[in-house]
């Protein structure tokens, strides 16, 4: 899918006063996600996504994108989280993410969510809620804490300190291949 396409289902989305969340293209199906924005505090309802399939297959017309199909849905309980907006609207919040290069061995991590202390508005921190690794894993995430404390102390900057550095990771969204909610479901 093309940059141009996104842009157009932004536009059209958003003029509708929606968010949009995502979207993919395969086999011919075209898929958008769309939210309210969060100070709405309002779920995506059927006849939200019903307005907005029937803006968009105008807007598809007219632009003359070709699809074969066009489900407009809700993110749902598993939220991707692609953009700063994402990430700074579910602080506090589980997530599980996918990084682009191992670290101590891994690239999947779930914890909750923190705000990182850096000015670049990239930085991020999850509080790990799993078991302490052990070995050389641990080392290596030991390793890489304390070089980016080191690399936060010269910048006169604060670091996010926890009792043990382990038990967090330090990450920037450059360095996230993917990432979404974990869902929370209460029955």
């Amino acid at each position: 899918m093309s940059v141009q396409v996104f842009e157009v289902i932004e536009r059209s989305v958003l003029a509708l006063g929606y968010e949009l969340v995502d979207v993919e293209l395969a086999a011919g199906t075209l898929r958008v996600f769309i939210d309210w924005p969060a100070e709405k505090q309002a779920r995506v309802t059927i006849e939200d996504c019903e307005l907005v399939s029937r803006q968009l297959s105008q807007v598809m017309m007219v632009e003359a994108i070709d699809y074969k199909r066009l489900e407009v849905s809700s993110p749902g309980v598993d939220r991707r989280l692609r953009r700063a907006s994402d990430f700074e609207r579910f602080v506090g919040h589980r997530i599980s993410l996918r990084l682009r290069h191992p670290l101590g061995g891994r690239r999947q991590w779930e914890g909750e969510l923190a705000r990182g202390r850096g000015d670049s508005g990239q930085d991020w921190v999850l509080l790990l809620s799993e078991a302490t690794p052990s070995g050389k894993s641990a080392e290596r995430m030991r390793l890489k804490a304390t070089a980016k404390k080191a690399k936060q102390k010269e910048q006169a900057e604060p670091a996010v300190t926890l009792a043990n550095p382990v038990n967090v990771l330090n990450f920037n969204l450059d360095e996230i291949e993917r990432a979404h909610l974990v869902p929370h479901l209460v029955f």
